[in-house]
C-alpha cells in the first residue's frame, strides 16, 4: 500500500507515535484561525479615525482684529477696527487720512507711525491751531517751570516734541528719544514698562505728565 498502515493495529501504533506533534500542529491552526478571525471583528468594530481642529482662540475668532481711537486732525475720528499688530500710520489712514490743517510738522517729527498698536489704543492726531504744549515755543518753554522747579503745564507724553520733553526735571535728549520711541503709550506706567525711563525717575515726574 505505498507506506500506509495496512493492519488497525499499525495505525494505532503511528497515532501514539505521533500524537504529540498532531495536537500541537492542530492547536497551532486553531489559534491562527481564532486570531485571524478576532482581528476582522475588531477592525469591524473600530470606528475610523478623526482629525478635528483644534477650537480656535477667542482672537482667532476674531480674525485677529483689534480696536483703536483715533482723534484729532483726522477725517473720520472714532474707533477702527484693524488687523493686529497694526501700525500707527495704517490707523491714520483707517480714519480717513490727515486733515489739511493737521500738524504735519509736530507729526514727521515726533510721531512714529512704524509703532505697532495694541488693542484699546488711544491716537491723538494734533492740528496745527492746536493749544497745546506740543506748540509751546521753545524760547519760552522755561517759563512753563513752577516756582519749585516743576514743569507749571501736563505735558502729554503722546504728543509733546523732544524739546518739550527735555523741560521736564531729570529728561535730557537721549532719554526724550526713548519716549517718543515707545509710542503710543496708553498708561503713563508704560514709560517703564517700555524702558524709556527709569522708575525713579517716573515717580518724581509722573505728577507732571498727561496721555
Amino acid at each position: 500500500m505505498g507506506g500506509m498502515p495496512e493492519t488497525e493495529g499499525e495505525f494505532q501504533t503511528l497515532l501514539k507515535l505521533y500524537r504529540v506533534p498532531l495536537a500541537l500542529g492542530i492547536g497551532s491552526v486553531v489559534c491562527i484561525v481564532l486570531a485571524v478571525v478576532l482581528l476582522f471583528r475588531t477592525l469591524a468594530a473600530t470606528a475610523p479615525v478623526e482629525f478635528i481642529a483644534p477650537e480656535a482662540s477667542d482672537s482667532g475668532r476674531m480674525g485677529g482684529k483689534i480696536l483703536v481711537d483715533v482723534e484729532g486732525a483726522v477725517t473720520a475720528p472714532g474707533t477702527v477696527e484693524l488687523p493686529e499688530g497694526s501700525r500707527v500710520g495704517e490707523a491714520i489712514a483707517a480714519a480717513g487720512g490727515l486733515l489739511a490743517d493737521a500738524d504735519t510738522g509736530y507729526i514727521a517729527g515726533s510721531m512714529n507711525r512704524a509703532a505697532r498698536l495694541t488693542d484699546g489704543a488711544k491716537l491723538y492726531i494734533p492740528y496745527v491751531a492746536d493749544e497745546t504744549s506740543h506748540n509751546i515755543d521753545p524760547s519760552v518753554q522755561g517759563q512753563g517751570l513752577s516756582q519749585n522747579g516743576s514743569v507749571a503745564h501736563l505735558i502729554n507724553i503722546n504728543t509733546a516734541s523732544s524739546e518739550e520733553l527735555d523741560v521736564l526735571p531729570g529728561v535730557g535728549p537721549v532719554t526724550a528719544g526713548k519716549i517718543i520711541s515707545g509710542r503710543p503709550y496708553q498708561t503713563l506706567e508704560e514709560l517703564v514698562a517700555k524702558k524709556a525711563m527709569s522708575q525713579s525717575l517716573f515717580d518724581n515726574l509722573k505728577e507732571q505728565l498727561a496721555l
